[in-house]
C-alpha cells in the first residue's frame, strides 16, 4: 500500500497522466482489465503480502509481479466464468454465504456487546481458588515394556523389593524417560492424565505403582505416583479465569435479552409452537407454504415462523427424539429465538453493513465461486475406469509399499574382542539394554538401551548393517558385524579408530525390509485417488488454458505501468 502511496508525491505520477481515466486512478494506478473489472497496483501489492511464503514464486524483479499479476488476472477469469455459468445463483453457494455471513456478524456482535466488557482480576482469581475444591495434581513415573509377561515380570520384582527408577532405566521402553529413571515432567492434573489411565493413577497414594496397564498401542505400563499435592493457583488460573469469563458473560447475555425482549414487545404464540410440537411427533419434515409461514415469535419489524425454524433446524442437521415437545420447544425458544434476537440487533446496528463485513463477504463470495466453479468444471467431470486402478497398483507397487525400515538393538563397540566379549554375556543371560546402555558407542541407542530406528534411504550412513538386516531372522542375536561410523554418530567420537571402523552385536526387533505392497482389495482406495487427484490437476490445466484463449479479446495489461510499480 505505502508503495503506491508513495507515486502520489513522486515524478513517476507524470508516466500516468496520459491514459489515467480518473483522480482516483492516479492514486491506484490500473494495472489490467478483465471485460469491465479492473485490477490496480494496491490489489498486486496486497496479493503479493498476504500470500504464504510457500507460495510465493521463485522469481524476482519484474518477472516475479508479472507472475502475480498473472494470477490474479486467472482469478478474475474464473469469477468471470462462474457468473457467465450462472453459478452465483445456485441456492447452495447464495444459502452457505448468508450462513458463514451471519455467523461472523453474531461473533462481531457478542465481541463487542459482551466479551469486551467482561474482566476478571487478580483478586477475583484468588479469591474463586480459595474457594474450589482443589483437585490433586501428581508426579508420575512410568515403566513402558512391550508384553503382558514383561509387565507382570516387572511388577513381582517391585513387590520383591527392586527400586522403580532401577527398573525404568533397565526395562522401559519409553525412551524419553529411561534416563531419569522413568519420571515424567511436571506434575499432572487429572485433565492431562489420558481417561484410559485416571481411574488407575486416581487409585494410587504416594509411593504407590499400578499394576500392568495395556495401552492403546498395544504395550503394557505400569505408573507410580511419586508426589502429590492440590493444584496450584498457577496452574489452575487459567481455568478459573475461562469459568468466571463464561460466567460473567452469561449473565450479560441474559440481562440483554431480557430488556431486549421488553423493548422489541416480544409476543410467543403458544398455539402454533404446540401445533409444530405435534407435526414433529408425527414425523412431518415436509409442509405447505400455509404452514410454513405461521408465527412462533412476533416482535417489533419482525417475527419467526415454522419456516424459520425447519430452515435452521435442516441446517445444523437437527433431530429430534426422546421428549419431542421439550426438544421443540428448547430449540425454538432457546436457540432459534435468541439467534434470531440477535442478528436483528446487528442489523439494527448496521453490524452487517460495516466495511470489514462487506470487504469479507466479497472475497468469500469470490472463494465460493471458484470452489464451485472446480467443482462443475473439473471434478465433476473427471471419471476414473477400473482398469485405470488396477493398472496404476500392477505398474507402480512402490506406491503401495511401506517405506523401508528396522528397529534394531546394538551394541557397537572398539575392538572385535570387545563385541565376542559382550555377545558371549548377552547369550549367558546378561540384560542386553543394560549392557547398550553401559557401553554402546552409538548414539542413536546411548540411554536407550542400544534401541534406534533406520530406513533403507540411510544407506550411506549404515551401510553394512542396511546389507545385513535384510536378510537375518528377527529376534535373534547376530555378530561381531564389522561397521563404519561417521563422527556424528559416536559418542565420543575425538576417540574414532582409524578409518572409523567399529563391531556391533545386534539383533533385529522389527523390520519390513523385503515386504510386497500392500493387497490390492486395501490398496484400491488410495490408487483411484491418485488417478483422481493427477486427472483434476490435468483437467485443471486444460480449462485454465481454455479460458485464456475464450478471454484472450478482454485482457489488456498495462506493462508499463507494472515496471513503474515496481520502480517504486
Amino acid at each position: 500500500m505505502k508503495a503506491y502511496l508513495s507515486l502520489v508525491c513522486s515524478g513517476i505520477v507524470l508516466a500516468f497522466m496520459g491514459c489515467a481515466k480518473d483522480a482516483e486512478e492516479l492514486e491506484d494506478p490500473v494495472l489490467a482489465e478483465v471485460g469491465d473489472r479492473r485490477i490496480t497496483a494496491s490489489q498486486l501489492i496486497d496479493f503479493e503480502q498476504r500470500l504464504p511464503a510457500q507460495l510465493k514464486t521463485k522469481k524476482s524483479g519484474l518477472d516475479g509481479y508479472r507472475d502475480y499479476l498473472q494470477t490474479i488476472i486467472d482469478k478474475e477469469i474464473f469469477l468471470q466464468e462462474a457468473i457467465k455459468r450462472g453459478l452465483d445463483e445456485v441456492p447452495e453457494v447464495a444459502q452457505k454465504l448468508q450462513r458463514e455471513k451471519a455467523e461472523r456478524v453474531l461473533s462481531l456482535l457478542f465481541e463487542r456487546e459482551f466479551l469486551a466488557k467482561v474482566n476478571v482480576d487478580e483478586q477475583e482469581l484468588r479469591a474463586a481458588y480459595e474457594a474450589a475444591d482443589k483437585e490433586r495434581e501428581v508426579k508420575l513415573r512410568l515403566i513402558i515394556v512391550d508384553t503382558q509377561a514383561e509387565a507382570e515380570e516387572i511388577g513381582q520384582s517391585l513387590a520383591d523389593g527392586r527400586d522403580f527408577a532401577e527398573l525404568a532405566h533397565s526395562r522401559s521402553q519409553h525412551k524419553s524417560t529411561v534416563p531419569q529413571g522413568g519420571e515424567l515432567d511436571g506434575y499432572l492434573t487429572p485433565k492431562r492424565i489420558p481417561i484410559y489411565l485416571q481411574e488407575y493413577i486416581n487409585a494410587l497414594e504416594v509411593g504407590e505403582y499400578s499394576e500392568p496397564v495395556r495401552l492403546p498401542n498395544g504395550q503394557y505400563g505400569i505408573y507410580q505416583v511419586m508426589h502429590a499435592r492440590p493444584v496450584s493457583f498457577a496452574t489452575a488460573s487459567n481455568e478459573l479465569e475461562a469459568k468466571l469469563r463464561e460466567e460473567k458473560t452469561t449473565e450479560l447475555i441474559e440481562a440483554f435479552l431480557a430488556q431486549l425482549r421488553t423493548d422489541i414487545d416480544l409476543q410467543a404464540n403458544p398455539e402454533t409452537l404446540h401445533q409444530l410440537q405435534q407435526w414433529v411427533a408425527a414425523g412431518r419434515r415436509e409442509y405447505t407454504e400455509v404452514e410454513r409461514v405461521a408465527v412462533l415469535f412476533q416482535f417489533r419489524d419482525g417475527s419467526i415462523t415454522v419456516g424459520d425454524f425447519w430452515d435452521y433446524a435442516e441446517e445444523l442437521k437437527m433431530g429430534f427424539s426422546g421428549d419431542i415437545a421439550e426438544s421443540v420447544r428448547w430449540f425454538a425458544e432457546d436457540v432459534l429465538l435468541p439467534r434470531t434476537l440477535f442478528l436483528h440487533v446487528a442489523h439494527e446496528r448496521g453490524i452487517d453493513r460495516e466495511e470489514q463485513i462487506v470487504r469479507w463477504y466479497e472475497r468469500r463470495k469470490d472463494a465460493l465461486l471458484l470452489l464451485a466453479l472446480r467443482q462443475t468444471a473439473v471434478k465433476d467431470q473427471v471419471e476414473i475406469e477400473p482398469e485405470a486402478v488396477r493398472k496404476l497398483y500392477d505398474e507402480r507397487p512402490e506406491l503401495f509399499t511401506a517405506p523401508e525400515e528396522v528397529t534394531l538393538q546394538e551394541i557397537m563397540v572398539q575392538t572385535r574382542e570387545d563385541a565376542v566379549e559382550i555377545k558371549a554375556r548377552i547369550e549367558a543371560g546378561e540384560d542386553m539394554g543394560a549392557l547398550a546402555d553401559e557401553y554402546t558407542l552409538r548414539t542413536a541407542g546411548k540411554g536407550a538401551q542400544g534401541t534406534f530406528h533406520i530406513h533403507a534411504f540411510e544407506q550411506a550412513f549404515y551401510p553394512e548393517l542396511i546389507d545385513v538386516v535384510r536378510s537375518v531372522e528377527v529376534g535373534k542375536l547376530y555378530g561381531p558385524l564389522a561397521v563404519t561410523a561417521q563422527a556424528a554418530q559416536v559418542v565420543g567420537p575425538e576417540a574414532m579408530p582409524r578409518g572409523g571402523e567399529y563391531y556391533s552385536v545386534f539383533k533385529v526387533l522389527k523390520s519390513n525390509f523385503g515386504s510386497a505392497p500392500e493387497p490390492f482389495d486395501t490398496a484400491v482406495k488410495r490408487a483411484r485417488a491418485l488417478l483422481k487427484r493427477a486427472e483434476e490437476s490435468r483437467l485443471a490445466d486444460a480449462f485454465l488454458m481454455g479460458l485464456r484463449r475464450d478471454y484472450e479479446d478482454r485482457v489488456v495489461v498495462y506493462e508499463d505501468r507494472l515496471e513503474a510499480v515496481l520502480l517504486q
